[in-house]
């Protein structure tokens, strides 16, 4: 007869999933005392999900007012993060938006409501001040944009929460779950855990192991069977050499199809197309895309003539999200759930990390956008977020 766990050998919380969400709630966690573990299924600093790479978006342009509320919160908390990595986390050299007109009112609403600053440029001043852009219509120009480190972010994240006691194994695949509601059993091919509380959060692999973690939580089987298809999608996006000198905004064209673009650390220019992306199971890598590459250069070539429109290199960032592409941030039983974050979500880890602790720790997140019983929010006509 199997003797019942000692209080002592219980973590009070195991996150499953250690990428972008995963570390930061660590990080969160283990700073409000708790005792934590996590597994993931690659090494440290792997590119098979969406965390990678060396710059991510921090914006508030967003058509819906909640969203550009979050994001200006976010650029707080990335700037005191910033400060405790001693720099070098967070680039603000601002970004701007163009493409159709209706679009960009509803984000300088937003933004404004937000209390963020925005500027409206005719296509003449756009010109003179962003050489490296052709530009035919108005532009919005937000100076608080710009960059996150996301590779520097995670190693934040990690080595914080690892130097507050955190256990955090990486290239451990978690083999079985099971939890009854006070305790969560975790497998693997090296050791069994247990914990009190659970934080779901395996991004693209979400649809592996949350069945088997909710199937014995009060209202879990029904929570489970109420969440979406996720769609994982192979979104490759390029780096550019520039052919001029000057300082890059991040940008975002807002028309169909939606491209983007943003400098990086070493002073090329990454871009690609937002939401383009073949379907994919996220354990089967395709080949490169060159209708996608073709795409990419093409619209480089025409519309911005300040870089070089054959791509350096390329590289692949899993979006795996749900049909209105928000979020899902929401409880049932002792496990909390962080998923669907993919196309737009890195940039809010640090706020998302608060509410998903705060929910672990029985704190209830008031007009969670994000639940699983949510009304889709505002998109605007280019169809995305």
């Amino acid at each position: 007869m199997l003797s019942a766990p000692e209080p002592s050998d219980i973590f009070d919380v195991v996150i499953l999933g250690c990428g972008g969400l995963g570390s930061a709630v660590a990080h969160e966690l283990t700073s409000r005392g708790l005792r934590v573990v996590g597994f993931d299924h690659f090494a440290r600093a792997h590119d098979r999900g969406s965390s990678h790479g060396t710059e991510r978006i921090v914006r508030t342009a967003y058509t819906d007012e909640m969203y550009a509320w979050l994001g200006a919160e976010s650029i707080e908390a990335w700037r005191s993060l910033d400060g405790v990595a001693g720099g070098g986390l967070l680039r603000l050299g601002g970004g701007i938006d163009f493409g159709i007109a209706a679009e960009l009112e509803e984000i300088e609403r937003s933004c404004r409501a937000a209390g963020m600053p925005v500027e409206t440029l005719d296509a003449l001043e756009a010109r003179k001040r962003f050489p490296g852009f052709r530009f035919t219509t108005p532009v919005l120009w937000q100076p608080v944009c710009g960059t996150v480190n996301a590779d520097a972010a995670l190693r934040l994240f990690q080595d914080r929460a690892l130097a507050a006691g955190a256990d955090l194994h990486f290239s451990e695949p978690v083999r079985g779950v099971s939890n009854d509601g006070d305790l969560v059993t975790v497998h693997t091919a090296v050791r069994t855990i247990r914990a009190r509380r659970a934080v779901f959060t395996m991004g693209a692999w979400a649809d592996r192991l949350l069945g088997s973690l909710l199937q014995r939580v009060d209202g879990g089987p029904e929570f489970a069977s109420g969440i979406p298809a996720l769609t994982v999608t192979d979104e490759q996006v390029f780096f550019f050499r520039p052919v001029i000198d000057t300082s890059w905004p991040t940008f975002i064209r807002r028309d169909v199809p939606e491209y983007y673009g943003l400098p990086t650390p070493d002073g090329r220019l990454k871009a690609g197309g937002h939401y383009t992306g073949r379907p994919i199971d996220p354990d089967i890598r395709s080949e490169p895309d060159f209708d996608a590459r073709v795409a990419v250069s093409e619209w480089m070539r025409e519309n911005v003539p300040g870089v070089d429109p054959e791509p350096l290199s390329v590289t692949t960032c899993l979006y795996a999200s749900y049909p209105d592409e928000d979020f899902l941030i929401d409880g049932v039983g002792n496990v909390v759930v962080g998923v669907g974050l993919g196309g737009h979500g890195f940039k809010f880890l640090p706020v998302l990390a608060r509410r998903v602790a705060d929910l672990v720790e029985g704190v209830a997140w008031v007009d969670n956008p994000f639940t699983l019983h949510r009304t889709a929010r505002s998109v605007g006509p280019s169809g995305h977020k």
